[in-house]
């Protein structure tokens, strides 16, 4: 399965460490999924793309996941993300919820 994890970013390298960590965990302690972060995969464009277009390839990158986690308190973007899989029937867990 493959798992989008969403996290607050805010192009701020300590969110981004944050979610790594998280991230790590999860994967090391579930091998069979797959835990893909879109800060890992966009956010060294976080200063060149309009927060339109870098939010867009985030929902494009999670219209390709089976479920998405939450691993941070709500954002703008983690709430954008939270309303695509409402809207899209994609399942989402909350970290507290682990």
């Amino acid at each position: 399965m493959l798992i989008y994890c969403s996290h607050k970013f805010g192009g701020k390298m300590e969110n981004a460490k944050a979610v790594e960590l998280k991230i790590k965990r999860l994967q090391l302690a579930d091998p069979e999924n797959t835990y893909v972060s879109p800060i890992h995969t966009f956010g060294f464009m976080y200063d060149t793309v309009s927060y339109e277009d870098g939010i867009g390839m985030c929902l494009d990158l999670l219209s390709k996941c089976d479920m998405m986690i939450v691993l941070s308190e709500m954002s703008k973007g983690v709430r954008a993300e939270i309303k695509y899989c409402i809207d899209n029937a994609i399942p989402i867990v909350f970290e507290e919820e682990l």
